[in-house]
């Protein structure tokens, strides 16, 4: 290092200096404005071009979503069209075709009605209440175009009022026609414009924002907000000039910025044709919200510049102030400035300078309180008594040497572990060196913790894995490839999605991570796939280190495996629902299934039918064969029960040689009795067991949910009168129970000892809880 040189004095005068600072500091000022005022207009430019891509993107959304929302009612409009044509023999069923309706109507939850309309315009079903005024819709337009035109397709009505609920709606119909070509009336949807503004309002568009929906001839369908005028209605024309002018430039899409016409704000909006519908959407974020932060941008932007200028002219006084005693007090200053460079008081490290003898010339507060010195006892001392260990460097320091450790010695006599680096220096007064000295005990110190967690992180029994702030593994301990498979080598650097099993939603892991940012700590159970491809159950806890600043470094997750205890879980629940024998759902099941089947059939207006199958002479096989053919028997049945129904019925054991079955579903009891002739049918057929062969035959008892009982109990009581009423006649049947019987059943027999063990409505409710 050399020593500062000495400044010469300036070759112009104080009022040149004066003249020439001034302009500087009013350039600079000029060019900080220039910059600032660059600056907010391209945070303009760019704030409108984000406001523009965002209101594309939410008309392409809403385009999506009300496209969808048509294809899905008109393929609901062709398949009522196609149901009704099926069955359509001759003079319309109204019963057939209130039934097909209400199932079409039931899924489309967007319909506001569903209607079928005969050649005349009356109604002939509806999914509310049914008007039977003649000619009802006979004069709606979409109603005459469909009459008059076979090749009309789907047809899609302006805004109008409906005449049944009296709702501004909007509705699609299509042609029914009769087989021989003849117009037999229209199916007809409708939905609500207030359903199309609850579904603009979902969209978060500020305060100011808006989303309007009109026809290709620019009239209004809907808008939200709704219009406050009073003089805007539905199919107003009145748009602004910058819209039509859009329009008519780029009819398919385009932007365009204007003053809303109905609510007078200033917005930047989005167009979009529709691409398979006649309707144009319209976006706008009003300037007034996607621009406050530019605004907030403004005013900052105005402060600093202002206190820019403002200290420019204050550091202009000063400095115009300060030329005048430069050059008296620069020689000074700069000699000066040198000696506090080289003492640094406020160093972190401790600093002494050394003479051409290895003597110190100078030490900082740091090196005094290192040493445990005076500053009057420290100077002059040679610098090998601070040194407990011997350095040869210090006898030529020709050399600059960095992080050399030592042993130190303090002025009490305590040795401390220290790094030194030294660099020579040239000045007036000849070679110098300065050392700058490191107390290393705290390092040393947390080297050896770090070497201590080393350990515990290798030899800890739980699977521990360390992810970077961008989630890809940078550590893993032996556990962890003990668990999952992998080795050092192959997951490092990985992302940590090399895990993921593919089991999990998108809800799963945005929840784990709201909790990490929230907290920096998730715990729960996932599914991982292994080195080897196979899934398994772990329990993960993940726990966020973060750096001084406060920010995220390193993840830690610690894994241990829950496998087997699902595996017991699913084992133990098994054991409580299916028949040992016969591997068929046993009566807790059932029960649970009975229920679900139930309420699936009061929502969808069906019937559930219940039969319960008795084995006649199965005491006669036990005691001729023995009990192990019995079981075999028994298999064999169940076998063939599962042969004979749905995969979504249900056939169980009840107990001994009680069966029960569950169809559900059922629109007419015909439908039941093919399937009980083939179980009929098939149970009476040959048994080749290995203690020989036999034949039995089933008695069949069906009762039918809600025709027959309202609830479980009810319904086993009426399928065992059925069942009763079988084997008190000649077996080898079925019967529907039909109404009370006269007959009294003895209190001892098998199906009344069943039905009093079944459990009532609030033991069937505890069922369904531990069953779920």
């Amino acid at each position: 290092m050399k020593a500062v040189p000495t400044f010469q004095s300036a070759s112009f005068s104080a009022s040149q200096f004066r003249t020439r600072l001034s302009i500087a500091v009013i350039l600079l000022n000029l060019m900080v404005i220039g910059l600032a005022f660059q600056s907010l207009y391209q945070g303009l430019e760019q704030s409108r071009a984000r406001a523009i891509v965002n209101t594309r993107n939410l008309a392409q959304l809403l385009d999506h979503d009300i496209a969808a929302i048509f294809d899905r009612i008109d393929l609901t409009l062709q398949a009522l069209v196609d149901d009704l044509d099926d069955g359509q023999t001759g003079k319309p069923d109204s019963r057939r075709y209130q039934t097909i309706l209400q199932q079409h109507f039931s899924r489309q939850p967007a319909l506001h009605s569903l209607l079928i309309v005969d050649e005349q315009g009356s109604l002939l079903a509806s999914n509310g209440p049914l008007n039977r005024k003649p000619g009802l819709l006979g004069d709606r337009d979409y109603f005459l175009r469909h009459r008059n035109s076979p090749s009309a397709g789907l047809v899609i009505s302006a805004p109008l009022q409906g005449r049944i609920g009296g709702e501004w709606i909007i509705t699609l119909s299509r042609r029914i026609t009769t087989r021989d070509g003849r117009f037999a009336g229209i199916a007809v949807a409708s939905i609500r414009l207030t359903h199309l503004r609850e579904l603009f309002a979902s969209l978060n568009l500020g305060p100011g924002g808006a989303v309007t929906l009109r026809d290709t001839e620019l009239g209004l369908i809907t808008r939200h907000p709704a219009p406050g005028a009073p003089d805007v209605r539905t199919g107003s024309r009145a748009v602004s000039p910058q819209l039509a002018a859009a329009i008519r430039a780029a009819p398919k899409e385009g932007a365009y910025l204007a003053v809303t016409q109905i609510d007078g704000i200033e917005r930047t909006n989005a167009y979009r044709r529709m691409e398979h519908y006649p309707y144009y959407i319209i976006v706008g974020l009003a300037d007034e919200d996607y621009l406050l932060g530019w605004y907030r941008e403004v005013t900052k932007t105005a402060v600093q510049v202002a206190l820019f200028v403002l200290a420019t002219l204050v550091m202009l006084g000063l400095l115009i102030h300060l030329w005048s005693l430069r050059e008296r007090d620069l020689k000074h200053i700069a000699s000066k400035e040198l000696e506090l460079r080289i003492l640094l008081d406020t160093a972190p490290d401790a600093i002494v300078i050394l003479d051409a003898s290895g003597h110190i010339s100078r030490a900082n507060q740091r090196a005094l309180s290192t040493f445990g010195y005076r500053y009057e006892d420290l100077i002059g001392r040679p610098v090998g008594e601070l040194l407990a260990s011997e350095w040869s460097e210090l006898n030529q320091p020709t050399q600059s040497v960095a992080d050399v450790d030592l042993i130190a010695l303090s002025a009490a006599g305590r040795r401390f572990p220290i790094s030194i680096s030294m660099t020579p220096i040239e000045t007036e007064r000849g070679r110098m060196a300065t050392l700058v000295i490191r107390d290393s005990s705290e390092r040393r110190e947390r080297e050896d913790a770090l070497r201590l967690a080393s350990l515990v992180y290798q030899a800890v029994g739980e699977a521990i894995m360390v992810t970077d702030t961008t989630n890809r593994i940078v550590a893993i301990n032996p556990a962890f490839t003990r668990l999952m498979g992998y080795t050092p080598e192959e997951a490092i650097g990985q992302p940590a999605s090399v895990l993921s099993s593919g089991r999990h939603d998108h809800a799963f892991f945005r929840t784990m991570w709201e909790s990490l940012d929230a907290t920096g700590t998730w715990k729960g159970e996932i599914l991982n796939r292994r080195h080897n491809g196979e899934i398994a159950a772990d329990w993960l806890m993940i726990n966020t280190i973060y750096d001084d600043s406060g920010q995220v470094q390193w993840r830690v997750g610690m894994y241990s495996s829950v496998t087997e205890q699902k595996r017991a879980e699913e084992q133990l629940w098994r054991q409580a629902s299916y028949d040992t024998l016969t591997d068929l759902p046993n009566r807790r099941l059932l029960l649970d299934r009975l229920q679900q089947d139930m309420n699936i059939a009061d929502r969808a207006e069906t019937e559930v039918a219940l039969l319960l199958v008795d084995l006649d002479y199965f005491k006669e096989v036990n005691d001729t064969l023995g009990h192990l053919a019995g079981d075999q028997l028994l298999i064999e049945v169940a076998q063939r029960l599962k042969a004979c129904i749905r995969e979504t019925d249900t056939a169980a054991r009840l107990g001994g040689d009680e069966f029960a079955v569950i169809l559900g579903g059922i629109t007419d009891r015909l439908h039941i009795e093919p399937i009980a002739q083939s179980i009929r049918s098939t149970l009476a057929a040959h048994y080749a067991l290995k203690e020989g062969d036999t034949r039995i035959s089933a008695s069949i008892g069906i009762a039918l949910y809600p025709s027959d009982a309202q609830d479980t109990e009810t319904l086993f009581q009426r399928a065992d009168q059925a069942l009763y009423l079988v084997k008190g006649a000649d077996r080898n049947g079925f019967r529907f129970y039909t109404g009370p019987s006269t007959e009294e059943r003895p209190a001892d027999s098998p199906a009344v000892q069943m039905e009093a063990s079944l459990p009532s409505e609030e033991k069937l409710g505890d069922a369904w809880g531990r069953s779920a």
